[in-house]
């Protein structure tokens, strides 16, 4: 009989009746085969983009009329070289950035508040911009409105019982939080108190109890909300008491979700890249070269038509033209 041996990051092919005939093959990076894509950063003229993996590495590209490749300009600062970068925000220049270590303000190309100034140690996982300032979410329930200039911590804001996984602002004083406890929350960060709450894994159509109640995604436009994690994707009218559309994706769990323009598009553990109407009909179903989708961006500024990039497991961006076909793809690891 034969089998493959594994030692000192080397694969043997072998055969158990000789030693003789072990053949040694090529070693195989560790890293190249497990990396995945966190987060995606655009420059503020969306000609440049950041990516982030989960071994903390990041690798600037080029994207120019529609065409994505390797760049060897300047990327962040060497302040974040070894955070590994869950999440991040802009607004007029500024990055918020949620670390590993902690919460990260910087400009584009250098760092103008210390590394995880807010909570340093501390994961976190979620973060966006509300005005001049930044709500960040991580472990242990931990929500904070921060101050987007000097790093400092204005608020804190009490209500989840696990880690928060997104947080997206609905408007100057308002924003919208879920996570590990499975409860989408509505803050005003003037009283600092929950003006709603609801648990999508209580919607039947949207519950999948074999996949638990946490929500991993979630995006807010004006009144509306669509989120999902271990319920079914599902758009939610802050006015209603239920959902209002299912935003079906089988059996996979949703990484990503945004309203764009007319649609809403959503990706996952799996290789499709889903685009609905606004009423919850589905338009159409996209197949990526991915394995699953963490991550998508949308590059408004160089082409008539929008190019949206999707990035996730393996090591490689796809770039699609006017949101839905697919035109390359970019491998960052080699």
């Amino acid at each position: 009989s034969s089998g493959i041996n594994a030692e000192y990051g080397h694969y043997y092919i072998t055969n158990n009746l000789s030693i003789r005939n072990m053949v040694q093959i090529q070693p195989v990076k560790k890293e190249s085969y497990f990396t995945h894509v966190d987060c995606m950063i655009s420059s503020p003229a969306q000609d440049k983009i950041i990516i982030t993996t989960n071994f903390s590495k990041k690798f600037l590209l080029d994207v120019r009329n529609g065409v994505l490749s390797k760049s060897s300009g300047p990327t962040l600062a060497s302040g974040i070289e070894n955070q590994r970068i869950y999440k991040c925000a802009e607004n007029k220049g500024r990055y918020a950035l949620a670390t590993n270590t902690g919460v990260s303000l910087c400009r584009w190309d250098d760092v103008v508040n210390s590394p995880g100034s807010v909570e340093p140690d501390t994961p976190f996982y979620a973060v966006d911009w509300i005005g001049d300032n930044v709500i960040v979410g991580g472990e242990n329930g931990k929500l904070f409105e921060v101050d987007g200039s000097t790093g400092a911590k204005v608020a804190s804001f009490s209500g989840h019982s696990g880690s928060v996984n997104v947080v997206r602002t609905r408007d100057q004083n308002t924003f919208v939080s879920a996570g590990f406890d499975g409860v989408c929350r509505v803050w005003d960060r003037r009283s600092k108190d929950v003006e709603q709450e609801f648990r999508p894994s209580n919607w039947q159509q949207a519950k999948r109890s074999k996949l638990g109640s946490h929500i991993t995604c979630l995006d807010v436009w004006d009144d509306w909300v669509v989120c999902g994690g271990g319920p079914n994707l599902s758009l939610w009218y802050l006015k209603e008491d239920t959902g209002v559309a299912l935003l079906d994706m089988g059996d996979s769990v949703p990484s990503v979700v945004r309203f764009m323009q007319d649609s809403i598009v959503a990706a996952g553990n799996s290789s499709y890249l889903m685009h609905w109407g606004l009423s919850g009909k589905l338009k159409y179903k996209v197949t990526s070269k991915l394995e699953s989708i963490k991550d998508i961006s949308i590059n408004s500024n160089v082409r008539e038509q929008p190019v949206l990039l999707a990035a996730g497991t393996p090591s490689e961006i796809n770039v699609f033209l006017d949101l839905g076909y697919l035109s390359h793809t970019v491998p960052f690891l080699v």
